[in-house]
């Protein structure tokens, strides 16, 4: 069931990636919340075990529209504190990641899991109960060259937050010099897909438009610019997803085999029964991803995203590869380590991608990269549980030490550091000369800020 989520989860990254880059942020988020809400309550009531594959399968396309939840948010904060704010915002993730455990811990035992999948549902509908609510990106408004539009919702929103001085927004690059000096204005620069190609009085219209948008995101994507560095982040997506949700199986594998070498029964009715330390020590590593989500926080704007990324992993590998001295204590603390660790570089990677790539295949782009990650999800459980069912714990530990160090050789390969940039500066030079400042020529898009 785990792999059928991811396997789900890598259609819905993809589909949704590019309903994003072509209808809207908003729409995307919608469909993204509705889907999983909906899919996670039938879940609960799927009548026999093919359902359930199915509706779990459902589930996983769901969130395959969480990165448009990151995007929309990176594309409304200021460059200079997006590294902190985006990581904050992910702390939700580890937030729910202790809930869930708590609700496993309080409901499985009692209530049983259609239950639990049922109360892990509702809070979906309480997003879609807010979507009124939720600004549609000025990023994306200005790519599709609705510029009142996008005047419009930054306007309210600098009303909103009482921003003193009269807001005022212009369009490059007619506007660029009469502008560059005054911080009261927002300078943008044209898109390049215009709203027509996502309107029409066709129903398929808005088919083409998505097919459109993908097509042009795969020309950039795959493009001399960019083809490098998106190879080494599929890799680095790919390792650093394995090796997250492999501690996550291994943490709960690792406790199942310690009750077996005691001689404790651990199933009933052919499924697995789980004790109240079994519990508290999923509980307790889960909460592991706090420290770790606190420390890229505090570290992603004075370091930098490299630099995060490059000593969490070699953290995360040395704790994985220590996992072999044994010991339930020590593995615990490992595990603990380890976890903190790799919840750090994974909500780093959330930041730094979407910074490496343009307005109008950013979705697309993170959606591929997550992917990549939800590949590495389907394929934890045959690092993890399948070995240390099998007597292979330690081939389980080795695997994944090895991914992570795979990740880290990738890490130091990176050669783009976005610290401080604009979501709008042009990154694909940097890529393609190997330095790590972004490129300032004449062409460079003209940021998007609200000083």
């Amino acid at each position: 069931l785990t792999s059928v989520v991811f396997a789900g989860m890598l259609v819905g990254v993809y589909v949704l990636g590019s309903v994003s880059d072509s209808h809207g942020r908003r729409k995307g988020f919608l469909v993204s919340a509705l889907l999983l809400g909906a899919a996670g309550v039938a879940s609960a009531a799927a009548p026999s075990f093919g359902w359930l594959v199915l509706c779990r399968m459902m589930v996983g396309a769901g969130l395959g529209g969480t990165p448009i939840a990151v995007t929309l948010f990176a594309e409304w904060v200021p460059s200079a504190r997006r590294g902190i704010l985006s990581l904050l915002m992910q702390s939700s993730w580890t937030v729910g990641t202790a809930v869930q455990s708590l609700m496993a811990w309080a409901i499985l035992g009692s209530l049983g899991w259609r239950w639990f999948l049922f109360l892990s549902a509702l809070p979906l509908f309480v997003l879609v109960i807010g979507y009124p609510w939720l600004p549609e990106s000025p990023y994306w408004l200005v790519a599709k060259q609705r510029y009142k539009d996008a005047e419009d919702i930054v306007g309210k929103v600098a009303e909103f937050n009482k921003v003193e001085a009269p807001l005022h927004t212009s369009f490059a690059p007619a506007a660029r010099e009469s502008y560059a000096n005054d911080s009261t204005k927002i300078v943008v620069d044209d898109g390049i897909i215009s709203e027509e190609e996502s309107q029409g009085a066709s129903w398929t219209q808005p088919v083409v438009a998505v097919l459109k948008s993908v097509r042009y995101a795969l020309r950039q994507v795959f493009g001399e610019r960019l083809a490098r560095t998106t190879g080494i982040l599929w890799l680095v997506w790919f390792a650093n997803a394995t090796t997250y949700y492999g501690l996550v199986l291994l943490t709960t594998s690792l406790q199942v085999e310690s009750e077996k070498d005691k001689g404790e029964q651990r199933c009933h009715d052919g499924e697995a029964v789980f004790s109240s330390s079994d519990y508290f020590a999923v509980f307790i590593t889960s909460l592991a991803e706090a420290p770790g989500l606190l420390g890229a926080a505090f570290l992603i704007d004075y370091k930098g995203r490299l630099w995060c990324l490059r000593i969490g992993m070699l953290i995360c590998a040395i704790c994985i590869f220590c996992l072999l001295i044994g010991g339930r204590v020590l593995q615990l603390v490992l595990l603990f380590i380890s976890r903190a660790a790799i919840e750090g570089t994974f909500s780093v990677l959330y930041v730094y991608t979407p910074e490496l790539y343009p307005t109008q295949i950013r979705s697309f782009g993170l959606a591929l990269c997550n992917g990549f990650a939800r590949l590495g999800g389907f394929s934890a459980p045959f690092f993890t549980v399948y070995l240390v069912e099998n007597g292979k714990s330690s081939w389980s530990m080795i695997l994944l030490g090895c991914l992570c160090s795979i990740a880290l050789i990738g890490c130091l390969l990176l050669p783009i550091e976005t610290m401080g940039t604009d979501l709008q500066a042009d990154h694909t030079h940097d890529a393609r000369n190997n330095n790590t400042h972004a490129a300032e020529d004449e062409d460079e898009d003209v940021p998007l800020v609200v000083h």
